[in-house]
């Protein structure tokens, strides 16, 4: 129910629119003090097996993420009842205090969690039973051989034909670094995915990006990169909220919104149909999602400082005008909203390319990316990205007021 309420306010404020960790020295923190220039927090975290029982003795680790790695700040084993106090230390010139807990029962059970632990130091976890990872690296869609990629503390090889696998680790988005003759980046990849699944499938780029969603495990119907904070909810809406006469073919639970096989980019691809009624003033249509928490939220982050991304991009394909919207918070605090001119539609998918300039703002203190429509449209939607922006530079550009 919280959800359904916030994803109506969002949809509200939207569509009102529409119609006019960084942080650890080189070595394991020990929780004794701090330098010049530090600060210290404090934690408490509780483990519980799927029982519901304390997860006794098993591993607790806090890790805090850097551009090109995650490095262990604090490590050490739960008492009988399932319980670490933990001490972590921020540097000065880290910018945020999201850092990564992570425990595990050798491979057996795990769970981890990104948490702010300025904001929220006692958590409480429930281990589940840990997951594998499978992949692909190419370059320029080649199979790249010998590639290294690390997550956590494990680290594997790609073989000949560039596919990779990790074991035991804990379900859900992990940020994995790539290592290879191309260079080092860093991505975000994903346990437990279908059988038709190509997340995890990388196609190394001349430079870094950061992919926001692909679709291809929506079941949260949350994006790729807010699944790792609890953020980034999806909305699809039209003028209809306001009673005017415009709808969408299948709304956000509608299973047939997802479209595989020859239809889809890469894997998966969101299919939206908009039948737009003229005669309502400011008639629209709207697909798009939180980039952090909602508006007036601060549980995580609402807002992102964007200003290091090249571009925001994605593949498309349909018939009609789309246009890219995106909500900020202005210098007093109020709901802003700007968008592109629009793009033309076709049979054949396209890779659409915006700037800072094509918004005409400073893409400081994002708070959502929509997908608007002015007339009837049918979308085709995949692999929309943060140009510029490493995935592990993500827990740093969170912004609060």
């Amino acid at each position: 129910m919280k959800l359904l309420s916030r994803i109506f306010a969002l949809l509200f404020f939207t569509v009102c629119a529409a119609v006019f960790s960084n942080c650890s020295s080189d070595s394991v923190a020990n929780g004794t003090g701090s330098n010049a220039g530090e600060t210290e927090l404090a934690g408490v975290i509780t483990v519980t097996n799927p029982s519901g029982h304390p997860l006794a003795r098993a591993a607790a680790r806090v890790w805090v993420l850097h551009k090109d790695t995650i490095q262990l700040a604090f490590e050490d084993t739960l008492n009988e009842s399932g319980t670490l106090e933990f001490k972590s230390t921020i540097r000065a010139e880290d910018k945020s205090s999201i850092q990564l807990i992570e425990t595990h029962s050798g491979d057996s059970l795990s769970v981890m969690r990104w948490v702010d632990l300025g904001k929220k130091p006692s958590q409480t976890l429930a281990a589940v039973a840990s997951a594998s990872l499978k992949g692909t690296i190419t370059h320029n869609g080649e199979a790249v051989k010998g590639a290294t990629i690390r997550i956590l503390d494990k680290s594997t090889e790609t073989d000949a034909s560039g596919n990779f696998t990790f074991k035991g680790l804990p379900s859900g988005v992990h940020y994995a670094f790539v290592e290879g003759n191309f260079g080092k980046f860093s991505y975000q990849m994903e346990t437990d995915l279908e059988e038709y699944a190509t997340t995890n499938n990388i196609d190394i780029a001349e430079s870094i990006f950061t992919v926001v969603e692909d679709f291809e495990n929506w079941k949260s119907r949350q994006t790729l990169l807010g699944k790792s904070f609890g953020q980034g909810w999806w909305f699809i809406c039209t003028d209809s909220l306001q009673g005017g006469g415009s709808h969408v073919q299948d709304g956000i639970s509608s299973p047939n919104i997802l479209v595989t096989g020859d239809s889809a980019k890469d894997g998966s691809s969101l299919h939206l149909i908009f039948d737009l009624d003229e005669e309502t003033p400011g008639h629209y249509g709207v697909a798009g999602f939180t980039i952090g928490d909602d508006f007036d939220e601060d549980e995580m982050f609402s807002f992102y400082d964007l200003r290091s991304a090249t571009a925001i991009s994605f593949d498309a394909k349909g018939s009609g005008e789309l246009f890219l919207q995106i909500t900020k918070r202005s210098d007093e605090g109020k709901r802003e909203y700007h968008k592109t001119w629009p793009v033309t539609l076709t049979d054949e998918w396209q890779h659409f390319t915006f700037t800072a300039e094509d918004f005409d703002t400073e893409l400081a203190a994002v708070n959502s990316l929509n997908f608007m429509v002015e007339s009837d449209a049918e979308i085709y939607l995949d692999n929309v990205r943060f140009d510029g922006i490493s995935p592990s530079m993500w827990p740093s550009l969170g912004m609060r007021f």
